[in-house]
């Protein structure tokens, strides 16, 4: 499930009202727990849902309604803008416009450090690789078979490493090549691989670029149209025995 169609399932998501045999919205409740940007827009909805419902509750019941319902003698004429429908209507249209902001127009995470961030949150959490293989040809082809990036270069210090698989994540709708190396004592290294296009102010040059991110060392340069990002647990300066001849 892309984060497109998460967002389409999600956006009918009520708080109040749950579909608990729904297997769609549950597969995007899981989404949403894994995808940091789209938990963010998921909790925005929720808390304007939330408050939606509250608003409407609050709405006051005439005391004389039930005797309205039941009189059969006298038919009371409301004026269009009395009626509870329209009242209900203007008090969505007031949320709207006092919270719709915060729904639609949040900050927009596009840049290459949000990038950064996601790709490092996705090896923290141990992300299960979609194909496990000790041979690196076989998980380009697979980025083939599902249009991920394949056409990418592994740095020859990296290559002298185990691969033990990969998968294929996605950023911002666009395609992601992981490929996972196994450098010993239990400690993994990520090799992610994106084209340069679909990522704001990526870094622009082959050398790389170190820093350190959360618990991760990284280290991330763009060669041939493709941004690299290479991220693995430890110190940054042991993170760049893997990088000469880049």
């Amino acid at each position: 499930m892309t984060l497109p169609e998460a967002k389409r399932i999600l956006l009918l998501y009520r708080p109040h009202s749950v579909e608990s045999d729904n297997r769609e919205l549950a597969q995007a409740l899981e989404l949403a727990r894994q995808d940091d940007e789209l938990r963010e827009w998921f909790e925005a909805h929720c808390a304007f849902q939330k408050t939606v419902h509250q608003k409407l509750c609050q709405l006051p019941v005439p005391a004389d309604l039930k005797e309205r319902i039941l009189s059969e003698r006298k038919i009371i004429q409301v004026h269009w803008w009395q009626h509870p429908g329209w009242l209900a209507a203007a008090a969505a249209i007031l949320l709207l416009a006092a919270f719709g902001p915060m729904l639609f127009s949040r900050e927009r995470l596009d840049k290459f450090d949000d990038y950064r961030n996601r790709m490092v949150g996705s090896a923290l959490r141990h992300y299960g690789m979609e194909i496990v293989t000790n041979n690196l040809e076989q998980v380009r082809q697979f980025m083939v078979q599902h249009g991920s990036p394949a056409d990418y270069q592994v740095p020859k210090p990296l290559t002298q490493l185990k691969v033990t698989g990969g998968g294929r994540l996605e950023w911002r709708s666009n395609p992601v090549s992981m490929v996972c190396f196994d450098r010993g004592s239990g400690q993994m290294l990520f090799l992610f691989v994106m084209n340069q296009a679909a990522v704001k102010d990526a870094p622009s040059r082959p050398a790389p670029e170190l820093k350190q991110v959360s618990k991760l060392a990284t280290a991330s340069w763009t060669k041939g149209g493709k941004t690299y990002l290479l991220a693995g647990e430890g110190e940054l300066a042991a993170l760049q025995s893997y990088l000469p001849g880049i």
